[in-house]
């Protein structure tokens, strides 16, 4: 019989590794190996991460958990590196408050029960610094401003990872022109301007319109020099 914790040992090192696996190891009950359509997004995300490329645009239909798959790997990538500096970006300041609660809240978890690995069973070394641990804006011990959740502005604040994730909310704002206009000055003036050197930019959203975030940056990013990767899962 295999000793139990030569088994645990073997599975940090894979979550460790493999963001599915870790997906699958800390969500057991979301993340199955029967959902293909997650593995492929932990996937792709996995390779955008290691590659040159600098950005990846993910479409795919609601209900697809992207955006709890982009928590988890905030999570993962913080858990091998916490020297990273990662900023998200959302419709409203709510959904971003939300963000980044949920990532905190999971390097911050504490363990119940012998049987369910936690986050600081894979990664011991990481954890979120005393007194710098606000709901927008925390750092890990060691290291200094990890992570912001934003909606509108981001003075002060330098990043390695951008994520926005499905800025239109309703088909009203996707079919506004004005708003769609205003998702991509934002996009342009306030987001890029905080990626630094070398950075990775991760658009996640539904399809509303051709001149969406998403569309725009099909359309021009590859003209400002960025090396883009587009994946489709829509219907």
């Amino acid at each position: 019989m295999i000793d139990a914790n030569i088994v645990q040992a073997a599975q940090k090192e894979l979550a460790r590794r493999d963001l599915f696996y870790y997906c699958c190891l800390t969500a057991p009950e979301f993340y199955m190996e029967e959902r293909t359509y997650l593995k492929e997004l932990c996937d792709d995300l996995q390779q955008f991460l290691h590659s040159d490329e600098d950005v990846l645009i993910v479409n795919e239909p609601p209900y697809h958990g992207n955006s709890r798959t982009a928590d988890k790997f905030v999570e993962w990538v913080l858990g091998n590196d916490k020297s990273q500096k990662i900023m998200t970006g959302s419709y409203n300041e709510t959904l971003s408050t939300v963000f980044s609660k949920s990532v905190r809240n999971t390097i911050q978890e504490l363990k119940a029960a012998d049987d369910k690995l936690v986050f600081s069973d894979i990664f011991p070394d990481v954890s979120i610094k005393d007194g710098d641990a606000a709901m927008n804006l925390w750092s890990l011990d060691g290291s200094y401003m990890n992570y912001l959740a934003t909606s509108t502005t981001a003075t002060g604040f330098g990043a390695n990872i951008l994520i926005v994730d499905d800025l239109i909310k309703s088909s009203l704002e996707a079919n506004n022109a004005r708003v769609l206009e205003g998702h991509w000055e934002w996009f342009t003036n306030t987001m890029l301007s905080r990626l630094e050197s070398g950075g990775k930019i991760i658009i996640i959203m539904t399809r509303w319109h051709s001149n969406d975030l998403a569309g725009k940056a099909l359309t021009y990013m590859a003209d400002m020099d960025f090396k883009v990767r587009h994946v489709c899962l829509c219907s």
